[in-house]
Formats: structure tokens, sequence, C-alpha cells
């Protein structure tokens, strides 16, 4: 699928081996996710595994060899009552249905976009619209339902001590979102459905904290993190230090 701007869409199914791992690479290092975010348990467990098993579903856009931007998505299969209440688990949630489903057997009727990355050289030239068409494109070419996505406001961080829920209610002076990223998808034609409060869970021992932030934790409490969406609970009567990640669901009609 060419578009305007004469970048390429292709599925990671579309590449040859070689130039998928090239391609790879690339996203790896636009990639601003810090270490104490990529120890949640379930990316942990299944990340990887996407783009061996589920390879149709990760994309990229290109423009000659370089990537422009890429996204990572799952099949799932929503029963009515999840469709009607996407699950609190979120994130984490909707990553391991995927492969829970496919061991199963269960025939996928729904896509779940879970990651949006964009080279900082093609930032303010609407990729990410760009991007979420791509989304749409691959769940209409599977004739999927529905097409759901457990969003990070990526405005949020500034603000880790205000609940998601009274922060998905801010607007801007024109009455859209306040947050950039759920404007983008409202704009986009998505509807906010619900937070999902337990959409990513890290667990690690203060050791690995300490490694993860190069700080030192000394008292038990809360601490607020760079990029955290809320502040992580450090226990160390346990030893240990808990993030809980919110994120919003949304939805597209197809």
């Amino acid at each position: 699928m060419a578009n305007q701007h004469t970048y390429t869409f292709k599925t990671l199914s579309e590449i040859d081996v070689f130039r998928g791992k090239n391609l790879n690479a690339q996203v790896d290092a636009f990639s601003i996710w810090p270490d104490y975010i990529l120890a949640d348990t379930i990316n942990q467990q299944y990340w990887e595994r996407l783009y061996s098993e589920f390879p149709e579903y990760q994309f990229f856009l290109i423009n000659g060899e370089k990537v422009v931007g890429n996204g990572n998505c799952v099949p799932l299969h929503l029963s009515k009552e999840e469709n009607a209440y996407l699950p609190d688990g979120g994130w984490d949630w909707a990553l391991e249905k995927a492969f829970l489903d496919r061991e199963k057997g269960i025939e996928p009727n729904a896509l779940c976009a879970l990651q949006i990355g964009l080279n900082k050289e093609y930032q303010g030239k609407g990729i990410s619209s760009q991007l979420i068409v791509c989304m749409k494109n691959i769940a209409l070419s599977k004739n999927f339902k529905s097409f759901i996505l457990p969003i990070r406001p990526n405005q949020k961080s500034q603000f880790p001590l205000i609940p998601m829920e009274s922060y998905i209610k801010w607007t801007n002076e024109i009455g859209l979102p306040y947050d950039a990223w759920i404007r983008t998808h409202v704009k986009n034609g998505a509807e906010i459905v619900r937070v999902c409060e337990r959409s990513m869970y890290v667990s690690g021992s203060i050791r690995e904290w300490e490694l993860w932030t190069n700080l030192c934790f000394q008292s038990s409490g809360n601490y607020i993190l760079p990029f955290l969406l809320n502040p992580i609970q450090v226990d160390l009567t346990v030893q240990n230090g808990i993030y809980i990640e919110p994120n919003v669901w949304m939805r597209y009609l197809l």
C-alpha cells in the first residue's frame, strides 16, 4: 500500500528474513521504553514471539530502506462479554490472550494494537495517523469485527499523582482531549471505552529497581520515576518494588 508521501507499508510476513531483521534493528534503535517498563512480566514472556508467530500483524512504514514508523498488533477472540466490557488487564491481557487463543485453536475476530513506533526524523509529519490507517487496514483485510487499543496516554507521565479516570476527562481549549495521544486517536475516529487499571505489571527486587533506574531506595513508600504514569510502590520489608500501569481502552468502528 503506497501513500501520498511515497512511503510503503509492509507487514513482516511480506519481507524476507534478512531484511526483516534489519528493519527490526532500526525499530529497536528508536525505542523509547526504559528497562523498568520492558521488565513487565507478560512482555518478558511473549514479546519476542510476536515476530515469529504473528508476522502478518507486525508492520513497517518504509521510505526506501529506512523505517519511518512501525506497529505491533495481535489477533484475538472477543466474546460478547469481553467486547462489551474490555478487561481491566489491558495490554498484558491482550498480549497473553492472543497466544492462548492461538494455542487453543480459537479463531480471532478482533485486532488489538500494542504499540506504534515513530522514527524521530519523521515526527510532526502526520505519520502516527498513517500508522493507525495501516492497522485499520490489517483489521479490515482479516474481516475482523473489532479494532481495540489499550493506549498509553503520552503526557500522563507529567501528572503521575492524578488518577487516570480524572486525566482522561481533561480537555484542551477547543474541547478535545488534553492528552496528545488520546486526541490523535479521537481525531482519527476512535472512542474512549474505559480505563484499564492493571494494564502492565512490573515486579522487581530493590536491587533490580536500582539497576534499572540508577537510583537507591532506602525507605518504603511511593516513588515517582521518569516516563511512568503512576508511582512505584517500594516495600523494604519484602525487598520488592511494584509498578502497576493504567492504560485507556479505545475502540475504532470498522
